[in-house]
């Protein structure tokens, strides 16, 4: 191997289960911690192990071989210590995981015995404190051929013929547990025809696993981004990775880890921001850092962060400062209430480097109100986002001068997929007058605060026959209503039959008596028409006091 990888070479392999095991317990090949942690159900695991019994192939594994790249990685795999990474890269260079990490912890987990427990009594035992969310105590039943968790049979006080899983990699040890059950069948009186056939399937069932062969494709590079790259669209079909889970790995040092900075961080917001995403933390540090935050850019943050390892912070100080101005003047509580994400990530970027006293807050207001109306940001390309970014700015330093755009009415279908909507309920929130279905007043703001999106309410549904335009009006914005779901029937009612609301009520809500007087006639079209009318007026006139 030369000193640097700089193209992508493969090599195909194809070991047996048992070296290929071992290799991961004594750490040459490691998961780095850019991987999900362990989330395979029982059913999963119990499926897996099925496959190899049967002969069926499970699929082959990546491993990605570099010598420049020195990766933080899981410090146990399973139930199993796994030995630190050395500093020095092997002649091979370091082995990581990319693709199988769920499969090898199962088949780790279940078929070797961790290297520090001397029996399976003994890790029953540890089972009971750090691994007690797992039950790696799965075995053989020979009598129904299957695999078992054996504290359901323990459960049921049922005397079964098991067989560890711990024993399959090894026929001496097969062997020796088969002699035990040979001495205490006298006793569970069975019989030793029965033994014999038990003895018969142990022997296959360990002969499967001990000629199982688990194809290997090495990945030999250098190139970061490849490497990147290859992992994130190998997982593209389960569980979205994003790059925090790389840049995490890449930037690991002993006395910083990324992803626990984040969390700190981000336990310092407001309690609706404390589920905001790592990627976006990461896309301030890009903003703070001049580079492109609409693409992933893994290999300039990795070196951004390891030179400067306070932009984090930084970042963290702009965005705990963006949010508590959207909560002040949007009611924006939690990032599933923003129009757009890249809203806060421009405005932390900007908010970060400004002495928190100079913060102009009505004028970063006024951005924000434009760019959620014009929906800018519905295509985030590198242009647009460096001209909002340049209008962000010149609206905190200079008296900003953007002409507005209000580009389509509110859309057909109103539900918080779109920008708009979300645009719509946190201006409504803001509305004085608002009364609940029993005609009471109430806080917009504590509304949206309690249920976020469940607070926009669907509340007729079609009815038996409905016309295409029914059909289309129901799922439109005169058939949502913003009121505590837990009384949307109240207010349904009494819409329908009475009694009566105050007019001043009824507006509060975009309906007047003609409406009521549709629905109580069974019009429920002309209801739901005439009230997307008016909200969409209402919206407009909105705009016209922003603008």
């Amino acid at each position: 191997m030369t000193d640097s990888l700089t193209a992508l070479a493969s090599e195909n392999l194809n070991p047996s289960l048992r070296s290929l095991l071992e290799d991961v317990q004594r750490g040459h090949i490691r998961v780095p911690r850019f991987q999900r942690p362990f989330v395979w159900t029982d059913d999963q695991r119990l499926e897996l192990l099925r496959s190899i019994r049967d002969n069926m192939p499970i699929g082959s594994l990546l491993i990605w071989r570099t010598i420049v790249f020195k990766l933080a990685s899981f410090n146990s795999v399973g139930p199993h210590s796994i030995p630190p990474i050395v500093d020095k890269a092997p002649a091979t260079g370091w082995q990581y995981l990319l693709d199988g990490h769920q499969r090898v912890s199962t088949l780790l987990g279940l078929l070797l015995s961790p290297q520090d427990y001397a029996s399976l009594e003994d890790l029953e035992l540890a089972a009971d404190g750090e691994f007690e969310e797992i039950d790696w105590d799965i075995q053989y039943d020979l009598i129904e051929q299957n695999f078992v968790f054996a504290k359901n049979l323990k459960k049921k006080n049922s005397k079964r013929p098991l067989l560890p899983l711990w024993t399959l990699l090894d026929g001496r040890l097969v062997n020796k547990h088969m002699r035990e059950i040979r001495r205490i069948g006298a006793n569970e009186k069975w019989t030793e025809s029965n033994i014999d056939i038990w003895e018969e399937r142990a022997d296959q069932l360990s002969y499967r696993f001990q000629q199982c062969r688990i194809p290997i494709v090495v990945m030999v590079t250098d190139d970061l981004d490849l490497a990147a790259k290859t992992f994130q669209r190998i997982n593209s079909l389960g569980t979205p990775m994003d790059e925090s889970h790389l840049v995490s790995a890449l930037t690991w040092r002993s006395d910083f880890d990324l992803r626990e900075t984040i969390k700190s961080l981000r336990d310092r917001l407001p309690k609706g921001w404390r589920k905001l995403d790592d990627a976006l933390f990461l896309q301030v540090c890009k903003g703070l850092a001049g580079l492109d935050v609409t693409k992933a850019a893994q290999t300039e943050l990795v070196n951004v962060i390891k030179s400067n390892y306070e932009i984090l912070d930084k970042a963290g100080s702009g965005i705990e400062r963006s949010v508590r101005i959207l909560e002040k003047h949007a009611n924006v509580f939690s990032p599933y209430l923003l129009p757009y994400s890249l809203q806060l990530v421009l405005m932390a970027a900007e908010l970060a480097d400004i002495e928190e006293d100079n913060i102009p807050e009505h004028d970063i207001m006024d951005w924000f109100w434009r760019t959620s109306w014009s929906e800018v940001f519905a295509s985030a390309t590198y242009r647009i986002v460096k001209s909002e970014q340049a209008n962000l700015k010149y609206a905190i330093h200079a008296s900003p001068n953007v002409d507005w755009d209000r580009p389509q009415e509110i859309p057909d279908r109103f539900d918080f997929r779109s920008a708009r909507v979300r645009l719509f309920i946190l201006r409504l929130s803001k509305m004085e007058g608002l009364v609940d279905p029993y005609g009471r007043p109430f806080s917009g703001e504590k509304l949206l605060k309690s249920y976020e999106r469940d607070a926009l309410v669907k509340l007729f549904t079609a009815p038996r026959g409905a016309s295409t335009r029914l059909k289309r009006l129901l799922q439109g914005a005169g058939n949502r209503f913003f009121i505590d779901p837990e009384t949307a029937s109240v207010f349904r009612e009494r819409l329908k039959y009475g009694p009566d609301y105050d007019i001043d009520d009824l507006s509060s809500h975009f309906i007047d008596d003609e409406m009521v007087s549709s629905l109580r006639k069974g019009n429920l079209e002309l209801f739901l028409q005439l009230r997307s009318e008016r909200m969409e007026n209402w919206d407009f006139t909105e705009y016209f006091e922003i603008s």
